[in-house]
């Protein structure tokens, strides 16, 4: 082939192999997942039986679930009883709450951690039976009950071993605890004093195991399988779930927190109603000794004066002045009243609710500003059951409640002043009666005087007493405004695990993770693994591909050579005819990236084949730096090459360096010779092209193995003396990175006639092919056609 067609060619293969670059080989991934199908098969079972094992040994988990509604329009809950505490003090228990707020409330860490004290959660008891462990509850053959020794204690599950009714024994490995017990007696241990109690009739396994953590710990645990959602965005129904492996304790513990929820709820609604019975128990204290006093006082009076009965006289006079004494009593209780309101007020730190019922304003802004500072009291007192006094919440409604108790405060001076406006023309209306009973008798004004007192501080005294009573019905009559609509209830089937799920997830990381196996270890290879890696990187034509060598022998190529690598160099030989000029003798290099890619191998071999031919070859060891040829064939490298290269004779007889070979008659070895300290000037000094003329002359074939053109140059110097290059490239050894050497050498046009031939290539290789039939009559017609067409297919 001339150097224009050969360059021609090259363009040609680069305009096709920049065409296809992009493009993802698919039959090279599927054989290469076919090549690894035992592989495939392996792990598909491997994880599939994991699965099958993490199925059956997983503890179930059963979805509890139930439902509450939250009543929004509430009425105040003694309403049914008092009648007509509307608008009093009924309306200080009409507590406000919407349904996201009590699904807060149902999520809040507070009733979380008093459910987990309540049903000691932090405590669990496991049946155990082989490798699988299971909790119980009820059906547990005894109680537990821990009593701490530190504030935070460490998770730790202790083996339980009944040995009867009595005894049983403790372990522990991690704490190296192995200890004997007696049922109701205390185990001191150092994080804690344990005491199991045995229930009797209950029957029993003999293994068991008790699980004990913090109750932080558990509120974490608790809190994150524990969910509560509104049922719908326009309903008031807020749904229940928990996941637990044990589906009556699960039940358990999903009605625990309703109904300590509930209890909440109501003793919320008692606070209020309590507050309330402490203003009015004090102002009922203080009115009391007032009562007495006057009444002592007026005891005394008509004691001192001996006065029986208030003449005739003043019955008129006295029937017009009481009606207006009692409407100035009327004036004089609600100013007491809104003083004593305003210096509640006026204390910033008093988060009280002001009883409205004790005060009767004309104006209705004054009352609509009275409910609105109590409701933001009660939004507080909500608020601080799920939030701290520093949360943005709180802090928020501290500043509402302070800007209502300022305009509440505005609007009780205005009330204020026009009860003192009403109270002094009462006392105005008074006076003129005072002037006409500066007539009576001192005695019977004194008289009045101490009478209005008296009635003055009764009325009020009654009044309070009545308020009371009415807080009292209205208190123990209290119910929640929330009510359980769904008791909680348990799934028929374990929530998880989901075993069908299960087993798919296995079967498809059975696939996947040797998939991602393969991938990884494609991506990070370096190193030659299939065709493709070398046609991504050099255009270089492929020339030959030779299989792996299973027999450890040098020489393949005998004359009744039947093996499939055999026919793989014969192969070779017929492609290296229709590259090769058939009427002259050619001169054949072979070279690599480095040592170890088999270029002694291959060019033994492919002289014994073109030998077969009855061609005349002579195998030259130009290695002068490692020669590995002569040994391969069992001879010694002395009297060779460079013996002749040193030499100062100018008639030299040849005929001295050529060594039959033993395999084959046509077959010569010129050895390296000793290794010179100097090689490169050895093969420059004029007796190579004087050695291969004459070679020319006697021999078809001149085989020259040389050193890698990675390392040394060696094999460009000789490279002008030779008709066809073949670079050596081992799959598996030869690094992709080194293929640029190929490149180089062709860009720089260091070589012609350049080749690749693959070597040592696995049968289970992806990528690649080798043959599987066995050797038999007709098979090298079969693959010279064979490999006469793909050859000239790559060209």
């Amino acid at each position: 082939m001339s150097q224009n067609s050969y360059s021609n060619s090259a363009s040609a293969r680069k305009k096709i192999k920049s065409a296809d670059e992009d493009v993802i080989d698919i039959k090279s991934i599927v054989g290469r997942l076919i090549d690894n199908w035992l592989f495939f098969v392996l792990c598909i079972l491997i994880c599939l039986t994991l699965s099958i094992v993490y199925a059956h040994y997983s503890s179930p988990s059963w979805l509890v679930t139930s439902k509450i509604l939250v009543k929004d329009d509430k009425s105040s809950p003694g309403s049914a009883v008092s009648g007509s505490l509307g608008g009093d003090f009924g309306s200080l228990l009409n507590s406000k709450s919407s349904a996201d707020n009590e699904m807060q409330i149902l999520k809040s860490r507070t009733l979380m951690e008093k459910t987990i004290d309540a049903m000691q959660l932090n405590l669990r008891t496991y049946s155990v039976d082989g490798l699988k462990s299971t909790e119980i509850y009820e059906e547990a053959p005894f109680t537990l009950s821990v009593a701490n020794k530190v504030d935070t204690i460490q998770f730790r599950k202790y083996d339980v071993e009944i040995l009867d009714d009595s005894n049983f024994i403790l372990s522990n490995k991690k704490d190296n605890l192995e200890q004997k017990g007696k049922f109701g007696d205390i185990i001191s241990l150092k994080q804690y004093n344990l005491k199991l109690r045995y229930k009797p009739g209950f029957k029993h396994a003999r293994k068991y195991q008790i699980a004990i953590e913090s109750s932080d710990a558990a509120v974490i645990s608790f809190s994150q399988s524990f969910t509560a959602a509104l049922s719908d965005k326009q309903a008031t129904t807020i749904d229940l779930s928990i996941t637990y492996p044990n589906p009556a304790k699960g039940e358990a513990i999903l009605n625990k927190i309703m109904q300590i929820y509930l209890q909440s709820s109501v003793q919320n609604e008692k606070q209020i109603a309590d507050s309330t019975m402490s203003f009015i128990d004090s102002r009922i204290l203080l009115v009391s000794k007032e009562l007495n006093n006057i009444e002592k006082q007026f005891e005394q009076y008509k004691s001192q004066n001996n006065i029986a009965n208030i003449s005739e006289q003043s019955k008129v006079l006295v029937s017009s002045a009481s009606e207006y004494y009692d409407k100035l009593a009327q004036q004089e209780t609600q100013l007491t009243i809104i003083n004593d309101l305003e210096r509640r007020l006026n204390n910033s730190k008093d988060k009280n609710i002001i009883p409205r019922s004790l005060i009767n304003p004309s104006d209705q802004s004054f009352g609509q500003a009275i409910n609105s500072y109590n409701d933001l009291v009660l939004s507080r007192d909500r608020a601080t059951l799920s939030f701290t006094e520093e949360n943005p919440v709180v802090q928020n409604l501290d500043k509402q409640i302070n800007n209502a108790r300022l305009t509440l405060l505005n609007n009780i001076q205005s009330y204020k002043q026009s009860l003192q406006v009403g109270r002094a023309e009462l006392q105005k209306q008074n006076t003129g009666f005072t002037g006409q009973l500066k007539q009576l008798p001192g005695k019977e004004r004194n008289y009045l005087d101490f009478s209005r007192q008296q009635n003055l501080k009764q009325e009020l005294f009654v009044f309070l007493l009545q308020k009371r009573e009415e807080t009292a019905i209205s208190r123990n009559s209290t119910i929640s405004n929330s009510r359980i609509v769904d008791m909680a209830k348990s799934d028929f089937l374990p929530f998880k695990p989901k075993k069908v799920i299960i087993y798919t997830l296995g079967l498809l990381l059975g696939i996947i993770l040797p998939a991602l196996y393969l991938f990884i270890k494609n991506l990070l290879n370096v190193k030659i693994d299939s065709k493709n890696d070398i046609e991504r990187v050099t255009d270089i034509p492929i020339l030959g591909e030779i299989g792996h060598n299973n027999d450890k022998q040098s020489l393949v190529t005998g004359t009744n050579s039947r093996s499939v690598i055999s026919e793989q160099f014969r192969s070779l030989r017929t492609n290296l005819q229709f590259v090769l000029g058939s009427s002259k003798s050619n001169v054949l290099l072979f070279t690599s990236s480095m040592s170890g890619e088999g270029k002694s191998f291959l060019s033994l071999n492919i002289g014994s084949a073109l030998a077969l031919t009855n061609k005349k070859v002579v195998f030259m060891e130009m290695d002068l730096r490692k020669p590995k040829l002569s040994e391969s064939v069992g001879l010694s490298i002395e009297n060779g090459f460079t013996n002749y290269a040193i030499s100062e004779d100018s008639s030299y007889d040849f005929k001295k360096l050529l060594k039959p070979l033993s395999f084959n008659k046509n077959c010569f070895l010129i050895s390296s010779g000793p290794i010179p300290p100097n090689p490169a000037e050895l093969l420059i000094n004029g007796k190579l092209e004087i050695l291969i003329n004459y070679l020319r002359n006697e021999f078809d074939y001149i085989i020259m193995d040389c050193a890698p053109v990675g390392l040394v140059t060696d094999a460009l110097m000789i490279e002008r003396y030779v008709d066809l290059t073949l670079y050596v490239v081992r799959q598996g050894f030869t690094f992709k990175s080194q293929l640029s050497i190929v490149n180089d050498l062709e860009k720089g046009n260091k070589v012609k006639s350049l080749y690749l031939v693959v070597n040592d290539i696995k049968a289970e290789k992806g990528g690649y092919s080798t043959y599987k039939r066995a050797y038999g009559y007709g098979i090298e017609e079969e693959e010279t056609v064979f490999s006469k067409i793909k050859f000239w297919k790559r060209k």
